[in-house]
C-alpha cells in the first residue's frame, strides 16, 4: 500500500521509499540501504513462516540446507513485492524526476542488489549455525526450554501439529535451483528429525534477534554522525523487521495463546507506563528540571497576567515601536508578517517567499514588519530568514537571497528523527548531554534539533534571551513562537521579553482575576524560577513544531506537568495574535503609522475546494467524522480568522489590508518560473523530507499569477510617496 501510494501520501511516506534520501541525496547508495534492510525483512518473513508453517512440511527433515530450500520455495511474495517496488521506484523517477528510462533503471538496481547482499549474508549466518549449533547449543537449550511448563505444551502442540496439518507436495526446489520429488514413505520419522530442526532454527532466530538488537543499540551510539543516518526508509524496513521476527517468536511459544499473551504484554506494558516507571519524558533543553516545579494552577496564571505585569509590558513593547518608527522619515505602514505551520513544506515556502518579497522590494518588506507569528515549520523559515538579516547588518557580505540559505532549510531533517526513534526512543535512552548547565537523554527531539542546527549552520544555535536586545531596539522584528498546552488547550507565549498583553481580553479590563485574563501563558514569567531565559531557541522552535508522534510533545518543569504541542493546534495560521498585537496597540499604531498590512505567507490556497460526495464504505463511515475534523481543521480556522480581520477592518481607525502569499500546485505559473523541468500540478507531501521535485514546484509557486500580483500591490504599498 506504501509502495503504490495508497497509504499516507499526503504526508509522503511513499516517497521516503520511492526516493529516498542519504547524505542529504538521492542516489545508488541511498537504494542500496534500503535494499540491505528489505533483504533482512525478507529473511525475517521466512523465518517467521518456516516456525509457524514448517511442521507442514515434514519432508525438510531430511534434506540439506532445510531452510535455504524453504526460503527458496517460500520467495513468490517477496520477489513479487520486490518487482513491484522497482516499477513504482522507475515509474516515479522518470515522471516525476524526469529521467530517462535507462538512467530510472540504472539507480533503482541498487535496491535489489542490497537485497541479495543482505540475504546473502544472512544465509550465510544460517548455513553455518544449523551445522554448529545444532549439536552444541540447541539441544542444551532445548533441554532447558523443556523444563518450562508452557514450552512443553507448546512442544505437545507442535508434535500435533505435525500429525495433523502435512500438506500434499510432490516436489521442490533445492538450494541449486533444481526441481527435486519427495518419497513421504518414512514421513513419521521425518517428524522426529523435523521437530528437532525446528527448535534449532527457532534458537537461531533468537540469536539473530538479539543481534539485530544489539546493532541497533550500537548504531545508536553513532546516531549523531551523519553516515550513520541511514534513510527513514530502511529506519522503517529494519523496525517492521523487529516486529516479524517477535510476532514469529511469540507465536510459535504460545500458538493458540498467542493472541492472548500479546493482550495480556501490552497491558502490563501500559500500566507500567502510567506508574512512571517506563514513561519518558521530553525535555525543554535550558530549564531546570531538578529545582521546584511552577504550580499549574488557574490562580497562578491569572495572578502572572496582572494589570501591573499587562501595562509593564505594554511599556516594553512601545519602546520597541517607538524605536521601529524612528527608522523612518514618514509615516510607515506596518506590517504584521505571518507564516503558516506545515511541516518543511511550509519552511521551505515561507523562506522562499520571503527571499522574493524582500528582495523585489529592495528590503522594505522586512524593514516594514514589526512581529512575526504563525507555527511550525513556517516560523522555522522565518526564524531562519530573520537572523540572516541580522547577520547583513554586521557582514555586509552575507545576502539573505542567496539560494544557498534556501537550499539549507530544504535539507531532510527525518533520517536522523527516524533512525533516533528507532535506536533510542522505543528501547532505552542511554546517553545523555549537557546544554548549559543542566544534562538530559537525547531523544529525537534532540536528533531533530541537531540536524536543523546543521542544515542552518548553527545560526539558530542560541538561547532566547540572546534575543532580546535585538527586539528591544528593533534590529528584527518580534517573533511570537505560541505552542499549545495539551492541559488546557491555552497558548503558550515564548518571547525574550515577557508579552501578558497577549493575555488579556481587552484594552480597558481592570479585573486582576478575570477569566479572560488567563487566556495564555506567558512563558519567561511562568518558568523564571526554572531558568526561562536559558531555554534553546531552537527547543523553542521544536515546541512550537511538534508534528504527532514525529518530534515529541515538551514536558515543562511545572506541577502538573505542562505538555506543549504544535502551535496549529490553536492557530496554524497566526492570524490571531497578529489581530491581537494590533488591537492591543491600536491607538500607537493608528497614530504613528499610515497604515497595517497583514502579511500572510501561507503553504495552502485559502480556499477550499468542495469535494463531491462519495458512497461511503461501511469502514469509510465509520472513519469519515474523525477525517473531516482533521481535514477541515485548516478551513474552520481560516473561517474564524477572516472573521477577525473583518471585525478588525470594524474598530481599527487606520487603515487594515490583508494580502496573502500562497503555496498552491494547481495554480496558473506566470513568466519566470525554472526551466528545464516540466510543473506539476501535484501538492507537496506534509513531512520534514521534500523530494527534489516537490521543492521545484514549491519554488515555482511563487511566480502564480495570483502571488506576483500581491507582490506588486504590496510594493506599490510600501514605496508610496507622502
Amino acid at each position: 500500500m506504501i509502495i503504490n501510494g495508497a497509504f499516507a501520501k499526503g504526508l509522503g511516506i511513499p516517497y521516503l521509499f520511492l526516493s529516498p534520501e542519504y547524505l542529504n541525496e538521492v542516489s545508488f547508495f541511498s537504494f542500496l540501504l534500503v535494499g540491505l534492510t528489505l533483504g533482512g525483512l525478507m529473511v525475517a518473513f521466512n523465518i517467521a513462516s518456516y516456525i509457524l508453517d514448517g511442521a507442514k512440511f515434514p519432508f525438510l527433515g531430511t534434506i540439506s540446507k532445510p531452510f535455504t530450500s524453504f526460503s527458496l520455495n517460500n520467495s513468490i511474495i517477496p520477489v513479487a513485492f520486490l518487482i513491484n517496488y522497482l516499477v513504482n521506484i522507475i515509474h516515479y523517477q522518470m515522471v516525476y524526476e524526469f529521467m530517462s528510462f535507462t538512467e530510472a533503471t540504472l539507480l533503482s538496481v541498487a535496491l535489489p542488489i542490497g537485497v541479495i547482499l543482505s540475504i546473502m549474508i544472512l544465509q550465510l549466518y544460517f548455513w553455518f549455525t544449523n551445522k554448529d549449533l545444532r549439536d552444541i547449543l540447541a539441544e542444551r537449550v532445548e533441554r532447558r526450554i523443556k523444563k518450562l511448563k508452557v514450552a512443553r505444551i507448546a512442544a505437545v502442540k507442535r508434535h500435533k501439529d505435525l500429525k495433523t496439518k502435512k500438506l500434499s507436495v510432490s516436489g521442490y526446489i533445492d538450494y541449486k535451483f533444481r526441481w527435486r520429488n519427495i518419497n513421504l514413505d518414512n514421513s513419521d520419522r521425518y517428524s522426529i528429525i523435523v521437530t528437532r530442526i525446528f527448535n534449532q532454527n527457532h534458537l537461531n532466530t533468537v540469536v539473530a534477534e538479539l543481534f539485530i538488537f544489539g546493532l541497533i543499540l550500537f548504531l545508536g551510539v553513532f546516531r549523531e554522525y551523519a553516515v550513520f543516518q541511514i534513510p527513514a526508509a530502511a529506519s522503517a524496513v529494519l523496525f517492521l523487521t523487529i516486529i516479524i521476527m517477535f510476532i514469529g517468536a511469540i507465536t510459535y511459544w504460545f500458538r493458540g495463546w498467542a493472541i492472548s499473551v500479546t493482550i495480556l504484554f501490552f497491558f502490563i506494558i501500559n500500566i507500567l507506563v502510567t506508574q512512571d516507571f517506563l514513561s519518558k519524558e521530553h525535555y525543554a533543553y535550558g530549564l531546570n528540571y531538578s529545582t521546584k516545579p511552577f504550580a499549574y494552577t488557574l490562580e497562578n496564571i491569572r495572578s502572572l497576567n496582572s494589570k501591573e505585569n499587562i501595562e509593564k509590558d505594554k511599556k516594553t513593547t512601545i519602546g520597541i515601536l517607538e524605536k521601529w518608527r524612528s527608522k523612518f522619515d514618514h509615516p510607515p505602514k506596518l506590517i504584521l508578517l505571518t507564516a503558516s505551520g506545515g511541516g518543511q513544506r511550509a519552511a521551505y515556502w515561507t523562506m522562499n517567499a520571503l527571499q522574493h518579497l524582500d528582495s523585489m522590494s529592495g528590503g522594505e518588506v522586512f524593514k516594514h514588519s514589526v512581529s512575526i507569528s504563525g507555527a511550525s515549520g513556517g516560523l522555522i523559515g522565518a526564524a531562519y530568514y530573520r537572523e540572516l538579516k541580522y547577520l547583513q547588518q554586521t557582514d555586509s557580505s552575507i545576502s539573505p537571497y542567496e539560494k544557498k540559505y534556501l537550499d539549507n532549510i530544504g535539507k531532510e531533517a527525518l533520517n536522523p528523527i527516524i533512525f533516533s526513534l528507532l535506536t533510542n526512543d522505543i528501547f532505552i535512552r542511554y546517553q545523555n548531554f549537557s546544554y548549559g548547565k543542566y544534562s538530559y537523554p537525547k531523544d529525537r527531539g534532540y536528533a531533530f534539533e541537531q540536524k536543523l542546527n546543521k542544515n542552518t549552520e548553527g545560526i539558530l544555535d542560541k538561547r532566547i534571551i540572546d534575543y532580546r536586545d535585538k527586539e528591544l531596539n528593533a534590529e528584527i522584528p518580534m517573533l511570537f513562537l505560541a505552542p499549545t498546552s495539551v492541559n488546557d488547550g491555552r497558548k503558550l507565549y515564548i518571547t525574550p521579553h515577557s508579552v501578558s498583553y497577549m493575555a488579556e481580553n481587552s484594552s480597558d479590563s481592570d479585573s486582576s482575576n478575570s477569566m479572560l485574563q488567563s487566556r495564555s501563558i506567558d512563558f519567561l514569567r511562568t518558568f523564571e524560577e526554572q531558568d526561562a531565559q536559558n531555554l534553546s531557541f531552537l527547543t523553542a522552535l521544536r515546541m512550537s513544531a511538534s508534528f504527532p508522534y514525529i518530534t515529541p510533545n515538551v514536558n515543562l518543569p511545572s506541577e502538573p506537568k505542562m505538555e506543549i504541542m504544535d502551535a496549529g493546534l490553536a492557530d496554524n495560521f497566526g492570524i490571531s495574535d497578529a489581530v491581537l498585537f494590533l488591537h492591543t496597540f491600536q491607538d500607537w499604531i493608528q497614530q504613528n503609522t499610515s497604515g497595517v498590512i497583514i502579511l500572510s505567507i501561507r503553504d495552502s490556497k485559502k480556499s477550499a475546494i468542495i469535494a463531491e460526495k462519495e458512497n461511503l464504505s461501511i469502514t469509510g463511515k465509520v472513519f469519515t467524522p474523525i477525517t473531516n475534523i482533521y481535514n477541515n481543521w485548516s478551513n474552520i480556522q481560516d473561517v474564524r480568522n477572516d472573521l477577525l480581520i473583518e471585525y478588525a477592518k470594524q474598530w481599527f481607525p487606520g487603515e487594515l489590508a490583508n494580502y496573502v502569499i500562497a503555496y498552491d500546485a494547481g495554480m496558473e505559473i506566470n513568466n519566470g518560473k525554472e526551466s528545464g523541468l516540466q510543473h506539476i500540478e501535484e501538492r507537496a507531501s506534509l513531512n520534514w523530507r521534500l523530494t527534489g521535485r516537490e521543492k521545484f514546484n514549491i519554488r515555482n509557486a511563487i511566480w502564480a499569477e495570483e502571488n506576483q500580483e500581491v507582490i506588486r500591490v504590496l510594493n506599490q504599498e510600501l514605496n508610496k510617496a507622502y
